[in-house]
């Protein structure tokens, strides 16, 4: 029985390495050199939802510490 867990898990391991694999080369011989536009502005945009994100949680927090009157 553990044996055929382990077979299981790891073809669904390889299989998602040559999945992962076949992704990255696509992006990269499609995209080319825009690639690193692509990722920067993946980067930036998830950067942005982040910021969003906190502030919204800053901003619903009460405020608390020795400045607090």
């Amino acid at each position: 029985m553990i044996f055929k867990t382990s077979f299981k898990d790891r073809s669904l391991l390889l299989l998602t390495g040559l999945v992962a694999a076949g992704a990255a080369w696509a992006f990269w011989r499609y995209l080319g050199e825009n690639g690193f536009v692509v990722l920067a502005a993946i980067a930036m945009v998830t950067l942005w939802l982040d910021n969003r994100r906190l502030r919204r949680q800053l901003r619903d927090k009460p405020p608390s510490g020795p400045e607090q009157h």
